[in-house]
Parts: C-alpha cells; sequence; structure tokens
C-alpha cells in the first residue's frame, strides 16, 4: 500500500508542481520521444537479461506493490514448527513422513495457508524435513540447507538488479531522445518561433521523463523488492534456525525461540504471545 501512495505522490508532486508553475499537461505528451525511452530501455533489458531472469522479474513486480510478510505470517510458521516438532516428539520421526512427503495434502500444513502457498518455503523446509526422515545426519542436513539458501539469495537478487539497470539506463536514454529531437528541430530552422519552440520543448520531454522515471518509479521499484528479498530470505532463515535447533535435541519450545530470534524485531512476536499460540495449536 505505501508503495502505490509512493506513485501518487511521485505524480502529484512532479506534475502538480508543473501546472502550478504554469506548464501545460498536454505539452508532456509527446509519444515519439516515450518510444525512443521505452524501445530503447526495453531492447536493453533484453539484450543484458537471461530468459528465465526476465520471467522470474515479470512474476515478481507485482511484490513491489504488495504489502508482504506480516507478523502473523511469522507468528504461523513458528507456532507450525511448534505442532511438527511436538508431533515427532510425541510420535517419532515417522509420523511426520506423509506430511513432509505430500505437504499439500498434509493436515497440519493446511492450518497454514500463507506457508502452503509459498512454494519456495515448502521445497526448503520439507526436503530438509524429508532428510531428517531417512536417518541422514543432521550436520549434511545443515549444510545442505545453507547451499540452498546462498543458492536461492543468488538466485534472487538478480531480479532487483534488471529494474537497476533500467534505472542507470533512464537518463542516458532521455539523453539520446533529446539529441534525436534537436536534429529534428535543426531540420526547421526557417520556421517560425512557435514551431521551434514546439520542437525544443519536444526533445526536452525525452530527458525529463527518463530523469523521472529512472529516480522517480524503477530505481525505488529496485530498491522496494531488495527489500522483499530480505523479508523472503529471512523467512527460509526462521525455518531452518528452528529445524536446526530442534535436529540436535533441542525442545519444540526452546528449538521455535531460536527461530524467533531470526526475525527482525518488527516482526518478532512477543514471547508470551508466541507461548499463548502455541498452546493452542
Amino acid at each position: 500500500m505505501l508503495s502505490i501512495i509512493g506513485v501518487i505522490v511521485v505524480l502529484v508532486g512532479v506534475l502538480g508542481g508543473y501546472v502550478m508553475a504554469g506548464g501545460k499537461i498536454l505539452a508532456l505528451v509527446q509519444p515519439s520521444e516515450y518510444i525512443v525511452l521505452g524501445g530503447a530501455a526495453i531492447g536493453g533489458v533484453l539484450i543484458c537479461t537471461p530468459s528465465y531472469v526476465l520471467q522470474a522479474a515479470l512474476k515478481k513486480i507485482g511484490k513491489a506493490f504488495s504489502n508482504g510478510f506480516t507478523s502473523q505470517d511469522f507468528l504461523d510458521i513458528l507456532v507450525m514448527q511448534y505442532e511438527l516438532y511436538n508431533k515427532v516428539r510425541k510420535e517419532g520421526i515417522l509420523s511426520i513422513e506423509q506430511d513432509v512427503s505430500a505437504p499439500e495434502n498434509s493436515n497440519l500444513f493446511k492450518k497454514y495457508p500463507k506457508f502452503i502457498s509459498n512454494h519456495d518455503a515448502v521445497d526448503f523446509y520439507c526436503d530438509a524435513l524429508r532428510q531428517l526422515v531417512n536417518g541422514i545426519d543432521a550436520t549434511a542436513i545443515d549444510l545442505s540447507m545453507e547451499t540452498d539458501m546462498e543458492t536461492h539469495e543468488k538466485e534472487i537478487k538478480q531480479i532487483p538488479q534488471v529494474f537497476s539497470r533500467v534505472a542507470d539506463a533512464f537518463p542516458g536514454l532521455g539523453i539520446v531522445a533529446a539529441v534525436l529531437g534537436i536534429i529534428i528541430t535543426m531540420g526547421h530552422l526557417d520556421g517560425p518561433p512557435e514551431e521551434l519552440g514546439h520542437h525544443i520543448g519536444a526533445a526536452l520531454v525525452g530527458t525529463m521523463f527518463g530523469v523521472w522515471m529512472a529516480y522517480g518509479f524503477v530505481n525505488p521499484i529496485a530498491q522496494k523488492l531488495e527489500a522483499v528479498n530480505t523479508e523472503e530470505e529471512m523467512y527460509l532463515s526462521c525455518l531452518a534456525a528452528g529445524f536446526r535447533a530442534f535436529s540436535q535435541g533441542l525442545a519444540p519450545m526452546v528449538a521455535i525461540e531460536v527461530a524467533r530470534k531470526s526475525l527482525f524485531h518488527h516482526f518478532r512476536p512477543d514471547v508470551n504471545e508466541l507461548n499463548a499460540a502455541a498452546k493452542k495449536a
């Protein structure tokens, strides 16, 4: 929601100030300038971006305008871990074999829809649990999880970089659009002043639009996606911290307390709140 409000503020701030100074909105409507900027930006992205990164970026751009994770989401996975580890403690490790083999059909996981809808988190967590069920040493599983998290971090880091490259390119492309406009203007030097003014104004729109898009929209989107990535990494870290603690023999409640400490304070539930929620599970 804040991102949407930010977009509105940028639009109102720039266009509102322009109109207050006596500018005419129609003077900014220069389709040829936008085609130069947009075409060059899109072409540059296609040249420098692998197809799988581009697909991931298109899928993720919506998250720049979403609310992301909430404190309740992290409380849910802490309680989910407690419930799962408590089940193992009471019924044995084989009691969760069906849960981790087909998490989408697990009655335990179905109670936590935000987790079950997060395919990366489900694969990450259930893969570690499957290894534990199969009797693999906890140290080896820990190494596997660490490697998985490092790979995931490198993969999602590429997405904000796509938008950062576009933001870096926009001011330069705005100059290209402006130079093209000046070239056109030079061909009308024998025209009336009004015609020259129109062509010069159109050329300057390209420069303005390139800088505006870079610093008002595209670069902030890249920064927001980096924040989204940080939250996603924290979500996985919370699962990993709880798993490591439990696999090393700590009690379920102690394990989720370790996992709780992996969260930023904004998302970290109070100890009493966590204890109360765990007892209801």
